[in-house]
């Protein structure tokens, strides 16, 4: 996986969520550990198409830890 995306995923991620990228491993669950709510998710993949480049899919249903988003856009970005 290409260094630069992951990290920008990340910081996109802790950016928007108000937590420290330390805190988000592979297996953390947006729903289910971060309480993300549906809105909050469009924002994010909104940023990160900006960023890195690419298309997040607008229904996340299949990727829903932070390690399968950074799989996710790494492989197209």
């Amino acid at each position: 996986m290409s260094i630069e995306v992951e990290s920008t995923v990340n910081e996109v991620v802790a950016d928007r969520l108000s937590l420290k990228r330390e805190s988000l491993g592979d297996g953390t669950h947006f729903v289910e550990d971060l309480g993300v709510e549906s809105l909050a998710i469009v924002e994010i993949t909104e940023v990160i198409e900006t960023t890195v480049g690419g298309h997040v899919p607008d229904d996340l249903a299949n990727l829903k830890a932070v390690g399968e988003l950074r799989a996710y856009v790494v492989d197209r970005a």
